[in-house]
């Protein structure tokens, strides 16, 4: 596979910077990460996926394709991206779930399919709940170097007041929220880039007339830092809200192009018709 090239400014010239194909970047990835932390043990499992043993023996397989998708797109960022893997790795687990960094994160159900087996080889399944056909609740414990996915096995007390609960941690540690129009008919929702598909659960957002809209809200949740907001009546804003989820969902961290409308109280699938 060739290389592809992309372009740097560098003191008013221009250099050209030889992006690694997949296999090419993992290795180089798993030797930096190695250098970064030798206290660790990195092995490559396949393309885009390494297998980090840590000092404590714990072992983690890691997915390195959004970072990869972050790398094509800005490939002087290469050394930053190793260090805050590496970051982690150092960054012992808690031995004990902390509860109040639990919060919710929007993911699709190819997501969950994917990350599964993962949970499985472990002996647990992930912790989740439906949210609707396209999407669903996950859980993750924050800490400042990491999001820890949690699975059945994890201690969360009564799973019936978890969602609560980690709304709750959510709008916390939210910063401030702010809603961009733009001019096509449509607006982007934005909350520091890791939590804006999750503003979905803050059911006060939707309900209360405050998002003024032409007919009833319609939403897409096209990665996990973008939240774009249209009308139901709006044309016009349906279709190039439609067009920028389409370009979106193609992004590292990518979820769905789909559009889904509140009603009821809940976001299902928009049906235009």
């Amino acid at each position: 596979m060739a290389w592809g090239l992309t372009f740097l400014l560098l003191g008013g010239s221009v250099a050209a910077v030889e992006i690694l194909p997949p296999q090419a970047f993992t290795e180089r990835f798993a030797q930096a990460l190695g250098a970064a932390e030798p206290s660790a043990s990195v092995a490559v499992r396949q393309e885009l996926r390494l297998t980090v043993r840590t000092a404590d023996g714990n072992t983690n397989d890691i997915n390195l394709t959004n970072i990869y998708g972050e790398y094509r797109g800005q490939p002087e960022r290469f050394d930053d991206l190793v260090q805050l893997f590496a970051r982690a790795v150092r960054d012992p687990v808690p031995a004990k779930l902390q509860l109040s960094r639990v919060v919710p994160m929007i993911k699709d159900r190819g997501w969950l399919a994917e990350i599964a087996p993962i949970f499985r080889s472990r002996g647990h399944e992930p912790l989740f709940e439906p949210l609707n056909k396209e999407l669903v609740i996950a859980y993750v414990e924050d800490s400042s170097t990491r999001a820890r996915y949690l699975n059945t096995g994890d201690e969360v007390g009564d799973r019936n007041t978890l969602r609560a609960r980690a709304i709750g941690n959510l709008k916390r540690i939210l910063p401030k929220i702010e809603m961009r129009p733009h001019e096509d008919g449509w607006a982007s929702i934005s909350a520091g880039g890791n939590y804006e598909p999750s503003l979905l659960l803050i059911d006060e957002m939707w309900s209360t007339g405050q998002i003024k809209v032409d007919g009833d809200v319609v939403i897409a949740v096209p990665g996990r830092d973008a939240l774009l907001v249209t009308g139901s009546n709006n044309r016009a804003g349906l279709k190039a809200m439609r067009a920028m989820a389409e370009k979106l969902a193609t992004a590292p961290y990518r979820l769905t192009k789909a559009l889904f409308v509140y009603r009821e109280g809940r976001f299902v699938a928009f049906d235009p018709n």
